[in-house]
């Protein structure tokens, strides 16, 4: 017989005889079960199309656009090298909304317009990345879609520690003002409608750019006085100068102090806490009697001493900002001696300036390095934490009670809102 499949064990039994004993499967058996087996396994016509998943509808590319802007919509930033951008959030009532993101390079800095229509980035290109030939340019973003408007090619720009007072645009949102350190002090001044740099401003001894009204802006001078340039709408621009009234080597400025475009108030807070209330305009700035923060609360004046515990201003980003309408300042303080202005401040001091008092102190969960306030009739407070990590990362407080009201764990340094 052959046998077509099987197992065959060979052995021998008790007389010595070999015998050979196994399961064998013919041909035709075997036959018939994987027929069987096939028809047991294998699904219907139906089972397979009611197994099969509907196809996907067919993808189309479209551009999303965010909701109309509130009073609490806020742009944050990481500054150097953090996040590859700023980040775009809605603070509402049931928490803080991420909506988008504004792409900046590693040292790009922004500015945001007064009406909160337009964000301008500001950024430096090396051909080959960390080097080669270099570029800068200022880029234009609609603030709703995020979609890129232009781009105007300019001479230059200072590449330090992104600061708001580096580069900034005017009250009308016609010109933007660049800081710039090549070879010398200067501010450029650019055409944002036209697309184009207008003139550049010499500052030999000055820097940074404090805009005010539509064709004006202040610098802060190492020799202790202010500067104000009006820019003509044709020839050369010239610059008023204050007389020296701080001293940059035993009480330097905050090179964070804010101003109110619209109005050209500002205050400029040193590293001891004085702030010096300044008005700018047509002409020499004016310059009224300094007060003191921690005179204010009820304290002794903090001076300059290098063994001096006191309540001071302090943070390595925006140490202060306004309420324009209420003219109420908040500051980041914390307790140090002198020289420790970059210290983070674990609580937010509110002033009224019209008074020069103290009006409340506000904890922080958190030590910060940086604050913003937002313009409306029931403000925001927008505090950047210190250190990397979502740990750190934006919370928002009631600006007038300090309640909390929630937060991101975005990379956060810097705040931009509109109606400053």
């Amino acid at each position: 017989m052959n046998w077509d499949s099987g197992i065959v064990r060979q052995h021998r039994d008790a007389k010595g005889r070999e015998r050979r004993t196994g399961t064998f499967v013919t041909g035709t058996t075997a036959k018939i079960a994987l027929l069987a087996l096939s028809a047991v396994l294998q699904p219907t016509a139906e089972a397979q199309n009611a197994a099969r998943p509907s196809p996907l509808p067919a993808e189309t590319s479209d551009i999303a656009e965010m909701p109309a802007a509130g009073p609490h919509r806020v742009f944050v930033s990481a500054g150097l090298g953090g996040g590859g951008g700023a980040n775009v959030l809605d603070v509402a009532e049931d928490g803080v909304k991420l909506l988008g993101m504004v792409p900046i390079n590693q040292t790009g800095v922004m500015a945001l317009s007064r009406d909160g229509t337009r964000v301008y980035v500001l950024e430096t290109f090396y051909q080959r990345g960390n080097r080669g030939p270099r570029e800068d340019v200022l880029a234009v973003y609609d603030a709703r879609s995020l979609k890129l408007l232009k781009e105007i090619v300019v001479p230059g720009r200072a590449l330090i520690v992104p600061r708001t007072q580096l580069f900034d645009v005017s009250e009308d949102g016609r010109l933007a003002y660049i800081y710039d350190f090549l070879p010398a002090s200067s501010v450029h001044v650019v055409d944002l409608e036209q697309g184009k740099v207008t003139t550049s401003v010499d500052l030999p001894g000055c820097a940074l750019v404090f805009p005010f009204g539509a064709r004006g802006f202040g610098s802060v001078c190492g020799d202790g006085t202010l500067s104000s340039v009006e820019v003509p709408t044709s020839g050369v621009a010239k610059a008023s100068f204050t007389k020296p009234f701080f001293s940059a080597d035993e009480d330097p400025l905050f090179e964070t102090s804010v101003i109110d475009r619209a109005s050209g108030e500002a205050w400029f807070l040193s590293y001891s806490g004085k702030v010096f209330p300044v008005k700018f305009g047509p002409g020499v700035p004016r310059v009224d009697k300094s007060w003191s923060l921690t005179a204010a609360a009820g304290m002794a004046a903090s001076g300059t001493g290098l063994q001096e515990l006191a309540w001071r201003p302090g943070g390595s980003a925006q140490v202060i900002a306004v309420h324009r309408p209420s003219k109420r300042l908040y500051v980041l303080m914390h307790t140090g001696t002198f020289w420790t202005h970059k210290h983070a401040g674990s609580e937010v001091w509110v002033f009224d300036t019209a008074k020069q008092a103290l009006l409340r102190r506000i904890k922080l969960e958190r030590p910060a390095v940086g604050i913003a306030v937002s313009q409306d009739e029931t403000p925001l407070l927008y505090v950047a934490g210190e250190g990397p990590g979502p740990d750190a990362g934006f919370s928002v407080l009631d600006a007038q009670s300090g309640e909390p009201r929630g937060g991101r764990g975005v990379p956060a340094l810097l705040s931009f809102v509109s109606g400053t």
